[in-house]
């Protein structure tokens, strides 16, 4: 027992502790994850090997060490199973308590993984502890029972991936959308091509000069937007700002509007572009309408804004391609988001539930859905858990996943046009599809205005000058070419 004892602080507490630290500081100053995933192991496992050298000619190692590394690992693994399971994928729950404690020698990874949510820095837990495993084997390679090897190999194996496909399952991931970190976090969608500097540029552009240029950097206003607007003001911006691209080039390099994807003509989404107006850090943003807590925010920072119609859109309804259902009326809609219709059968589809996804509250898409909604209530919508270090656990409402029985709302260029669903398809409202020809002609029954928000009694002359190009012929064309409808029908 002592000496089990003794092996297990001097070959795993001792060792796995130092290792961890150096594990750390490499993966922390590496420039990319797999380079620094490799200096990482490679550090922590070449120290490995020399301590395990050196205790090899100071006390001779047992087959005993070597088991009690591989029951460590397999042990941890198993915990790491269960709890992620128990969880449902989510690793900043409470059920991984005994897995914290069982690898504290590795508590400074395990405290960086809590905190940000990272399954790499576990999964390099799990590669420190099978280093330490492998390279025992390679010492005590005359000594050790292959059969018992082997058997633990395949064990290991199974959990591990278990441990894949749960958290490759798990809620955060199926439903935060498309979520990628692009456009440092803001944006689903990869807006190569339609950014100010891109070459190739996939943006509208006029084949004429336009009349309005402005030339000083100094006069041009700063832009903001829905995500689905980007490239349209990206596209004015090219039209009417001079030598905008070489102003825009490295917009990363301004730190201070990190966060914006750019310095002029920046990008967040609907609820930031709508508090970056409000705050005076942008002078026009492109959307839907605001929402009243948007409103109201304005209004507390001492602002109104000023609503300036530039165009049409078609606010629409998704489900898988699959659905049998292509049309339903405005009434059934409601009554599905309001929860009296949870069936697609009792609307001439499947005997299958109907998984209703929302959008977030504030944006474009979510205070369209109220207002068409009116008087009507929305169920609770279906949400997921994250954790943030400063706030702990965090509700967000459920992005679409194409499951069976889901079903979505957006608007129809950000869907068709910028391709944010696969394997999908748009539904008939009251009989009517909105087609962009439908929703120049007002045919289609859920039509929005597409609106450039400035503030009420703006200093900047500009301001309207852009607002005015927006209206004009040269204007309204670059907003039909992107995939909206215009004004003039």
């Amino acid at each position: 027992m002592k000496r089990n004892l003794i092996a297990f602080f001097r070959d795993y507490v001792l060792v796995m502790f130092i290792a961890s630290i150096l594990a750390f500081y490499a993966y922390a100053y590496a420039d990319n994850y797999q380079l620094s995933l490799l200096i990482a192991l490679g550090g922590s496992g070449l120290f490995i090997f020399l301590y395990f050298l050196l205790i090899n000619r100071v006390a001779t190692l047992t087959e005993a060490s070597f088991n009690l590394n591989l029951y460590i690992l397999m042990i941890s693994l198993a915990i790491h199973t269960l709890s992620l399971v128990a969880s449902g994928g989510f690793i900043q729950s409470g059920f991984f308590i005994p897995w914290y404690i069982l690898t504290l020698p590795m508590s400074l990874l395990n405290f960086i993984s809590f905190l940000g949510g990272e399954i790499s820095i576990r999964i390099l837990v799990f590669l420190l502890q099978l280093l330490n495993v492998i390279i025992l084997a390679i010492i005590l390679k005359k000594k050790l029972d292959l059969r018992k090897v082997l058997i633990f190999i395949l064990v290991n194996g199974l959990l591990a991936g278990v441990n894949v496909y749960t958290y490759n399952n798990n809620d955060e991931r199926k439903y935060r959308g498309h979520g990628f970190d692009y456009m440092n976090g803001f944006s689903s969608t990869d807006f190569t091509g339609y950014r100010v500097y891109d070459e190739p540029s996939k943006l509208v552009t006029l084949d004429h000069p336009a009349e309005l240029i402005i030339e000083n950097e100094k006069d041009m206003p700063r832009l903001d937007g829905a995500e689905a607007c980007y490239p349209l003001y990206c596209a004015v911006a090219k039209a009417i700002y001079k030598d905008i691209d070489k102003i825009e080039q490295s917009p990363h390099t301004n730190h201070a509007k990190f966060y914006a994807n750019g310095n002029i003509v920046g990008f967040t989404n609907t609820v930031y572009a709508y508090w970056r107006l409000a705050d005076k850090e942008v002078d026009m943003i492109f959307g839907a309408r605001p929402s009243e807590d948007q409103i109201k925010y304005a209004k507390d920072a001492g602002v109104e804004y000023q609503l300036t119609a530039i165009g049409r859109e078609g606010f629409i309804f998704f489900v898988e391609e699959d659905n049998p259902v292509d049309n339903l009326t405005s009434d059934q809609v409601k009554a599905i988001y309001h929860g009296d219709i949870t069936n697609w059968k009792q609307v001439g589809g499947k005997n299958q539930e109907i998984v209703a996804f929302q959008r977030p509250e504030g944006s474009g898409s979510q205070t369209m859905m109220l207002y068409f909604m009116g008087d009507v209530s929305l169920k609770e919508p279906k949400t997921y858990e994250t954790f943030d270090a400063m706030s702990g656990v965090i509700e967000h409402v459920a992005q679409y996943n194409n499951e069976k029985g889901a079903m979505g709302y957006t608007f129809r260029y950000f869907l068709e046009g910028l391709n944010q669903e696969k394997h999908v398809k748009i539904l008939s409202i009251d009989g009517i599809a909105p087609t962009v020809e439908n929703i120049k002609t007002g045919k289609y029954p859920l039509i929005t205005t597409l609106y450039c928000v400035t503030r009420v009694g703006e200093e900047n002359p500009y301001v309207q000058k852009v607002l005015d190009f927006l209206l004009s012929p040269d204007g309204q064309y670059i907003i039909e070419k992107t995939g909206y409808a215009p004004l003039n029908y």
